[in-house]
């Protein structure tokens, strides 16, 4: 791969150089690309990447035209970055050449750091501002995309979780109140928001409001058919032992 970029699947499909984002094409090539991100370091036999591209309705010259994109993508990426393995297509790239995989790296390494608060905060951030939209982009709701866009988003909001985790060791409890309640709204059956959030209000003197979430909570869940968990039903029980 060409020195210095960087594959992009954490928002819109394009490829980051030092001359600044590069477009690699239509829908289909996007497609192309986003299928060899998620097979990266494996071949991808190449009926399923037509399938990705045209689905059920190849051209008749499948064959030349997923070439001329495969030589495409290599004239932005590099002649060694795509390689060819029989009946498959590889991406021959490192870990750090793909948005995704360092996004995936910075979170493992603010976990490990999770009993370093403000290491833990910077290494989730940094994690986080690699995201610049949905992954995959317009890809996102596509069938070929749905699955590995879920699991990165829900990566996504464990790396939210930490961060916010992180801020409320640091005592910052006033200043992620606003983050988590714009956090519950966007995702009412995440727990572990809720507790942060709950948390949050009660160190800040605001126990009220706190206890107001914990009900709050309890009715959302409910009417999933759902009980809290007992981080949360503790959590709630301290703050009235205390208030």
């Amino acid at each position: 791969m060409n020195p210095g970029q960087l594959i992009r699947v954490l928002g819109p499909i394009d490829v980051l150089t030092p001359t600044g984002p590069v477009s690699v094409g239509g829908v289909r090539a996007r497609s192309l690309l986003g299928a060899l991100v998620i097979g990266v370091g494996h071949a991808v036999p190449i009926d399923h990447l037509h399938e990705v591209i045209w689905g059920d309705d190849p051209p008749v010259s499948v064959d030349n035209t997923t070439q001329s994109y495969i030589s495409h993508l290599r004239g932005i990426l590099g002649t060694e970055a795509i390689v060819r393995f029989d009946h498959s297509y590889a991406l021959d790239v490192g870990p750090g050449d793909i948005d995704a995989l360092l996004f995936e790296r910075q979170l493992a390494e603010a976990v490990e750091a999770r009993d370093d608060p403000e290491a833990c905060r910077r290494l989730s951030r940094e994690a986080l501002r690699l995201w610049r939209g949905r992954a995959f982009g317009d890809l996102a709701d596509d069938e070929p995309f749905r699955l590995e866009g879920y699991r990165l988003d829900e990566l996504r909001l464990a790396a939210v979780e930490l961060n916010l985790e992180a801020e409320l060791a640091l005592g910052r409890h006033e200043l992620v109140v606003g983050e988590l309640m714009v956090a519950v709204e966007e995702h009412p059956y995440r727990e572990h928001l809720w507790h942060l959030l709950i948390r949050a209000l009660a160190s800040s003197d605001r126990r009220v409001e706190a206890l107001r979430e914990c009900a709050r909570v309890r009715r959302i869940l409910a009417e999933a058919g759902v009980q809290p968990g007992e981080k949360l039903v503790d959590l709630e029980h301290a703050i009235l032992v205390t208030s």
